[in-house]
């Protein structure tokens, strides 16, 4: 009795818990302390100049048996006679197949009170995002259909949310960057019921979803391009995390770059900045003209994960370049061992290192120790670079090693073992983690006493970033002292402003150019330096 009695007490205060745990389930829906009202807030906002809706999903197909990701997104970002774009994407896992199309698009229907989108890419079909109706013409609380078509395919599906919207910021606001800002929720899981056309063949489909809804002054992703993540674990728990890059691929420790979403449970969200973000591995995508990361290890405090993509051929190319494809989680949360499902979304691509050496003095004649330094021209603090320094006494047959896996960009080599007053080839290689990411530079040791090997030659770099809006960076380096000019031109070669003038000691210089004045467009930035021109194209586009 004593045990049926105690059953009985957990089955009561479950269903009170449950009961507690659903009572968002309904409209209106307002979470305390954030300034959202469902289901108002998943429409339209007028008085914002840009705002987006996204859902991504992992399904199976339940006559072939294929594992499939979806990612669709409306934006409302209003240019010349377009009210925006639409982004969708198939990929069938199962056989390594990726498929993307981007249209611009107007909006017959952006309800104001509720989710209700009725969007017209151009040269298709209308699609829908609506909040689905009962038989009585009311709203069902977190329920929607989905139908978007493409060249390639269509999907017509049902998405539930068992889950509280988790608010991001705690109250739903959120700063971006330099100064964007946000209002910012996400649905992180929904199941998901429907038919998915892909290359002709009609199947339905079951999975999870997850949505996200965005609204406010977004900075634009060409200044500062970002890395997404959405995951779903299977203990329960969500995450929603970003990373925003600034300036010179830096990452700023702070809440505007830096911002993790966590449902831990029905009863409790949390938002956190001080999370760690390791990039493990890297992948040029096929047609190797952008990298990007493909693996990262995410801790913060008892959660310690390893994020992965699934395929790395998933590279949108309009309107700008960008990887969004789903990943899988490993890990552990407490100590607990934890599995997941999520997507990825990375604006970030990366570039081989481009090594410089900057000098080197020594005595060579008596094996004396050589100061060796050199320089990373493009530093990304999402891509850490390791140095192996090497030399060569055979006109670059072999290369003996100095030392490996530096982290630093100068070294004192006692070279002893090398041939005293002979002429050596000293080579610095640079690589990512995981060697996806090169380069190297090299340079001549002579036989002179005390020498010291001349400075590299004048370079110009190429701006960064590039295509920019309004700002972008601009940096020089000099072998020697002398009277330098560097100035910006446009396409008729009209000067428009010099940034510098004047004499400049041995050293690399950064130049802030600021472009909010000027029109979209082809630019040349020209450095002149003792009786050198060198010229570099950007491009600005707002």
């Amino acid at each position: 009795m004593l045990k049926k009695f105690l059953l009985t007490c957990i089955s009561f205060f479950s269903s009170i818990i449950f009961i507690s745990a659903q009572d968002w389930k309904t409209y209106p829906y307002h979470p305390i302390g954030s300034s959202i009202h469902f289901p108002t807030d998943e429409g339209r906002h007028p008085t914002e100049p840009t705002e987006w809706w996204y859902t991504n999903a992992q399904v199976k197909g339940n006559i072939t048996g294929n594992k499939y990701s979806i990612m669709l997104a409306y934006f409302y970002y209003p240019t010349f006679l377009i009210d925006g774009f639409r982004v969708f994407n198939i990929a069938n896992e199962t056989l390594n197949q990726f498929y993307t199309q981007t249209l611009y698009c107007n909006y017959s229907n952006l309800a104001n009170d509720h989710l209700h989108i009725k969007a017209q890419p151009v040269g298709s079909i209308e699609e829908e995002w609506t909040t689905v109706l009962d038989s009585s013409g009311k709203l069902e609380p977190f329920e929607y259909y989905i139908f978007a078509v493409s060249h390639f395919g269509e999907i017509k599906a049902r998405i539930n949310a068992v889950k509280r919207p988790l608010i991001m910021g705690g109250n739903d606001f959120v700063y971006q960057g330099t100064s964007g800002y946000s209002n910012y929720y996400s649905q992180t899981m929904l199941n998901l019921t429907g038919t998915l056309t892909l290359n002709g063949i009609t199947e339905s489909i079951t999975g999870t979803a997850w949505v996200d809804h965005q609204y406010g002054k977004m900075k634009s992703v060409i200044d500062e391009k970002y890395e997404w993540f959405s995951i779903q674990l299977s203990n329960g728990m969500d995450l929603n995390i970003w990373t925003i890059f600034y300036g010179q691929n830096q990452l700023p420790n702070t809440s505007n770059y830096k911002i993790c979403g966590i449902h831990i449970s029905e009863l409790k969200d949390t938002t956190i900045s001080n999370f760690n973000l390791t990039r493990l591995k890297y992948s040029f995508m096929p047609n190797s003209a952008f990298c990007y990361s493909q693996q990262w290890h995410f801790v913060w405090e008892g959660i310690d994960l390893i994020i992965t993509t699934n395929q790395n051929n998933c590279e949108v190319l309009s309107p700008v370049r960008f990887y969004e494809g789903s990943t899988t989680i490993q890990g552990m949360v407490d100590g607990v061992p934890v599995t997941g499902i999520g997507f990825a979304e990375l604006l970030h691509p990366y570039e081989n290192p481009k090594i410089k050496f900057i000098k080197t003095t020594g005595n060579r004649i008596s094996n004396d120790s050589i100061k060796i330094v050199w320089e990373l021209l493009n530093p990304d603090e999402g891509r850490p670079i390791f140095y192996d320094l090497e030399f060569s006494n055979d006109n670059e047959i072999t290369f003996i090693p100095i030392v490996q896996r530096l982290t630093n960009t100068s070294f004192d080599w006692d070279s002893t073992g090398s041939e005293a007053g002979s002429s050596s080839l000293l080579r610095v290689t640079g690589y990512s983690i995981d060697g996806t990411l090169r380069g190297n530079d090299t340079i001549t040791i002579g036989t002179e006493k005390n020498e010291t090997v001349i400075q590299p030659d004048f370079y110009l770099m190429q701006n960064y970033p590039n295509p920019f809006n309004y700002t972008t960076f601009i940096k020089f380096n000099l072998p020697q002292a002398s009277k330098v000019n560097l100035s910006i031109y446009n396409s008729l070669g009209e000067l428009i402003i010099v940034i510098a003038d004047g004499e400049y000691e041995v050293g690399v210089y950064e130049r802030v150019f600021n472009a909010s004045e000027l029109a979209s467009g082809i630019y040349v930035y020209v450095l002149k330096a003792a009786k050198l021109v060198l010229r570099q194209k950007m491009v600005l586009m707002k």
